[in-house]
């Protein structure tokens, strides 16, 4: 495990002493998945926070018709969860390609809490950035064009279109793997150009 990485993750959100640096990278385990590989399944007792170091996470749901839905990608530097801690799990986290992770158990950072307040910031502004990029995300769905979000989705992740299948992008923007394909036969992959 690289603690640089994920202490400067840490750093984004609330400045640290190094005992309570050493504190939180005592219950961080080191874990690697397999590309397809599961970390949680929907109705799994969830435990943990995952901090991903190399490669890529997704975190969907099943809808009513049977059909994966893309909820949040997590790559390098990224966190995910479900939001439900210590219940079964609302939705599922899967690797899309060989992962390199850091598992931290909810209850290990609860007592982790309790003798260093700073980590109830910290996981407060995690909670709090996710909240706005999801009701965010949610609303430029609903206002935007495809294309649009397509260009948003490139913005945040530059190289992720050449690592991972595209119709996990298209259930991520909500369409059809047919309608991803003819944006981006329009050249959409320009807009990459235009914002670097």
């Amino acid at each position: 495990m690289t603690h640089a990485t994920i202490i400067a993750a840490l750093h984004q959100h609330v400045s640290l002493t190094p005992e309570e640096e050493a504190a939180f990278l005592a219950i961080c385990e080191p874990q690697e998945a397999r590309k397809k590989e599961f970390l949680l399944r929907t109705g799994d007792q969830n435990h943990a926070l995952y901090f991903v170091q190399s490669g890529c996470l997704r975190s969907f749901i099943i809808d009513q018709s049977g059909k994966e839905v893309n909820l949040e990608f997590a790559i390098e530097g990224y966190w995910i969860s479900d939001v439900a801690f210590n219940k079964p799990a609302l939705l599922s986290i899967q690797a899309l390609e060989p992962t390199q992770y850091v598992a931290i158990n909810y209850n290990a950072f609860d007592r982790l809490t309790k003798q260093y307040p700073v980590f109830n910031l910290f996981f407060r502004k995690l909670l709090q950035n996710g909240y706005f990029a999801f009701k965010k995300r949610m609303l430029t769905g609903m206002t935007q064009t495809a294309a649009q979000n397509y260009r948003d989705f490139l913005l945040k992740f530059p190289t992720l279109s050449q690592r991972i299948a595209q119709y996990h992008i298209a259930s991520y923007l909500g369409i059809t793997p047919e309608f991803f394909s003819s944006i981006k036969s329009e050249g959409l992959d320009l807009y990459r150009q235009d914002f670097s």
